[in-house]
């Protein structure tokens, strides 16, 4: 009896792995459907598993080059595709709607293509992005092909050094952005060579525009650095996540913004001292960090770097303003003596010298700027310290986008010290909550009204050490650049010059263009992340096309606006009530004196 039971169990095993090796192993109960162009198996990087819709129907989001009449086929077990027996691993006609049965179960299926948009393939090595979304700083290495519309492999065989998320507000979200970097620089997609790339999944926005017309138009206005972009439909692990825009990232780079590394200086140094392999989050600490450091004026942080000759202060420098909370996170940056927050983007892991440069030199033009006269306590003018065509051209962008974050966070700026020393405002960056499409407010104005300004009227977000409160009402720095008639003429000079003519054209004929473009990738999208609440392909045509006229009315309506407006000095048309001032002046002073408190008892370091 042991022994019929026995050649019963092997011939049961036996027939198992005869089916293992005949279909696709199914990763849980359910039918999985992988289809493919060029694919040799559904393993393949190229490949991509169909997607289930809340409303049980099965969709197969395919690239724009591929065809849906002659696709590779894999199923995870023995199914008919429209009625006809189906064996694995053979070109099949999908078309645009089926069914697949596979025993007694039927399954609707709908092929959805996209178009004229490039496609970014990752395999990540672990098979799996829960790493990555369990921990924003993870790196999960891998293999990636990035091609163009038309098919052409765009990577030159590069490997996937990791992926990794970004983002703040948006990594919360359900459709995540995130960081690449390859193991050598490469071109893509007509931009210029990096080994670093931004994922930018653009969630909020549902026109999925924004950012690229504010790049483009940036770019067009000649404000140096703009970011390069394209947009992509992105696959991960043969799952189709949807389109993104890959841009490239703010850094000191040649082909990015071209100052100086002082990073390079710096990890050399590090090398020669600690070995080749040594990690520079490992670098001790000082300055002022911990918990509160975002909310201490008059205060930076920076690492513990080896005693060097190479080690300079005299090179290039990329800073970013941020909002408070998020300032202990970084390595190294300062707080101004107004309060405003920058962490830093190059050199990342900053030495104390060159943060007493950068944090000194800013503080100076601050100085400068929110003095009456526009001079600071040696007599230097604001506009001895800036670059004033690029502060002007960049004004006059976030004024039309009407971008709340401007000013405040997500906004950059840059100097080089072994070139003219200037500081530089830009590149442009996040937009997708700007040009109409705030859901909520700062500050009490508008930002969705085309006919009121806003960016002149903003202030810095100031919480405090009692929690997420903002009670400070210090103006931002264009707040107090606008209300100098000088600086306004020339953000007006800008304008006529060449921002008008910039943002026109992506308010009309630009605008049309990349519409078309774009129009069947974010449909494709829209119907796999259920945007509208419904996968009918009509429907969310008609609500996109919605949502993308909505866009060209307000950008179209506010660059009017400001054409005839601009040049003037705004008042803000917002006013704190008398009693709520004297509160917010009252908690402030008690916020300060708490800040003193840990700033001389050093209770912020331990």
């Amino acid at each position: 009896m042991k022994k019929l039971i026995s050649v019963i169990l092997a011939v049961l095993i036996a027939l198992s792995c005869g089916s293992l090796f005949s279909f696709t192993a199914s990763t849980d109960d359910e039918l999985v459907v992988t289809a493919g162009s060029d694919a040799q198996s559904a393993d393949s990087i190229d490949a991509v598993d169909w997607f289930k819709a809340e409303n049980g129907e099965y969709f197969f989001f395919i690239p724009s080059y591929w065809d849906s009449s002659s696709l590779t086929v894999w199923a995870s077990a023995p199914v008919q595709i429209n009625g006809r027996d189906f064996e694995n691993g053979t070109v099949t006609d999908l078309g645009t709607k089926g069914t697949i049965k596979s025993g007694s179960a039927e399954y609707k299926y709908n092929v959805v293509s996209s178009s004229g948009t490039g496609t970014v393939f990752i395999t990540t090595e672990s098979g799996s992005l829960e790493a990555v979304h369990a921990d924003k700083s993870h790196k999960e290495p891998g293999e990636i092909s990035i091609k163009n519309e038309k098919g052409k492999e765009q990577t030159e065989n590069p490997t996937l050094d990791y992926i990794k998320g970004r983002g703040n507000a948006t990594w919360n979200g359900s459709k995540k952005p995130y960081n690449i970097k390859l193991d050598k620089k490469a071109k893509i997609l007509g931009m210029a060579k990096s080994k670093k790339w931004c994922l930018i999944a653009n969630e909020g926005d549902r026109s999925l525009m924004r950012n690229t017309m504010v790049f483009k138009a940036a770019a067009d206005a000649g404000l140096s650095y703009s970011p390069e972009c394209a947009p992509v439909d992105l696959y991960i692990n043969n799952e189709y996540l949807g389109s993104y825009l890959l841009t490239s990232k703010i850094e000191a780079d040649s082909n990015r913004i071209d100052v100086e590394d002082l990073d390079e200086i710096n990890e050399e140094a590090c090398i020669t001292e600690y070995g080749e392999n040594f990690d520079m989050d490992f670098l001790a600490q000082g300055g002022v960090y911990g918990r509160f450091s975002g909310l201490l004026e008059g205060t930076n942080k920076y690492v513990t770097l080896p005693e060097s000759e190479d080690i300079t202060a005299e090179g290039g420098y990329v800073l970013e303003m941020e909002i408070a909370n998020r300032y202990p996170d970084e390595k190294a940056g300062f707080v101004t003596k107004t309060g405003q927050p920058f962490i830093m983007k190059s050199p990342e892991y900053a030495g104390k010298e060159q943060m007493d440069f950068i944090s000194g030199y800013y503080q100076r033009f601050e100085d400068a700027a929110f003095a009456a006269d526009g001079k600071n306590a040696d007599g230097e003018s604001y506009t001895d310290l800036i670059d004033v065509e690029s502060f002007a051209k960049y004004y006059d962008i976030s004024e039309w986008t009407s971008n709340m974050d401007s000013g405040l966070t997500s906004t950059y700026f840059y100097l080089d010290a072994t070139k003219d020393g200037k500081l530089y405002a830009g590149p442009v960056w996040d937009y997708d909550i700007a040009l109409g499409n705030n859901s909520g407010g700062r500050f009490g104005l508008d930002y969705n009204n085309p006919e009121m300004f806003t960016v002149c009227h903003s202030r810095q977000y100031r919480n405090t050490v009692f929690g997420t409160f903002d009670a400070d009402e210090k103006p931002g720095i264009y707040n107090v650049l606008t209300k100098k008639q000088d600086f306004t003429n020339e953000c007006k000079a800008q304008w006529d010059e060449s921002v008008y003519a910039a943002v026109s054209g992506w308010s009309s004929e630009k605008f049309d263009e990349y519409a078309q473009t774009i129009k069947a990738s974010a449909v494709m999208n829209h119907i796999r992340r259920n945007t509208y609440g419904t996968t009918d392909i009509d429907k969310v045509t008609e609500k996109y096309d919605a949502d993308v006229n909505s866009l060209r009315t307000f950008a179209s309506k506010r660059a009017e606006f400001l054409n005839t407006n601009l040049g003037k000095i705004q008042e803000n048309p917002v006013k704190t009530s008398f009693p709520l001032s004297i509160a917010k002046k009252i908690l402030t002073g008690i916020n300060n004196l708490f800040e003193r408190i840990i700033v001389v008892f050093k209770l912020e370091n331990k």
